[in-house]
């Protein structure tokens, strides 16, 4: 990971002109590979030729990734190191992320969120963290029967009905 995160900074670094092009590429090349685990395999593989997986990559991205990008999954292919591409692309994120003070949070809710709650929700992240950029996903888990789960960063927050009787449950059996 210590090599992704040296390609991710560098390519960070050098693509200052066209940053937000990039970090779209870099959130396409991670959501592809998130929904396709055998392309992974396929890069790690030690048996496959360097060249036809630069082959592949190519045709996989086409011309639907900038310069940037393209440059240094050719560096990439040269070097037979396309199998850090996602982990490139997971660092290239957070940089991005962190210069844009950009914070994640998650809501996880029995049913989805109406948007008047959601706004009120979103505003309340913006106070506790201080950031005005937040982006806000809402994950539908019937299992947690009502309440929320907030996640943002490392911090969870369980306001939960099931996590309200787990607790309940675990001082009964003490």
């Amino acid at each position: 990971m210590k090599a992704a995160k040296r390609y991710a900074k560098a390519l960070f670094e050098i693509s200052f002109t066209d940053l937000d092009a990039v970090q779209k590429d870099m959130q396409w090349l991670k959501d592809t590979f998130d929904s396709n685990p055998d392309l992974l395999k396929f890069f790690k593989n030690p048996t496959v030729a360097a060249s036809k997986k630069l082959t592949a990559v190519q045709k996989i991205t086409g011309d639907k990734v900038s310069k940037s990008t393209a440059k240094l999954i050719e560096l990439l292919g040269q070097k037979d190191r396309l199998s850090l591409l996602k982990d490139i692309a997971v660092s290239f994120n957070e940089l991005y992320k962190n210069s844009k003070g950009i914070k994640e949070a998650e809501v996880i809710t029995a049913v989805p969120l109406e948007e008047n709650l959601k706004k009120r929700i979103l505003d309340k992240i913006k106070e506790l963290t201080g950031s005005s950029q937040i982006k806000l996903t809402n994950k539908i888990v019937p299992e947690i029967l009502g309440g929320f789960i907030l996640n943002i960063d490392d911090l969870r927050y369980d306001a939960s009905i099931s996590g309200k009787l787990a607790k309940i449950k675990s001082k009964l059996e003490a």
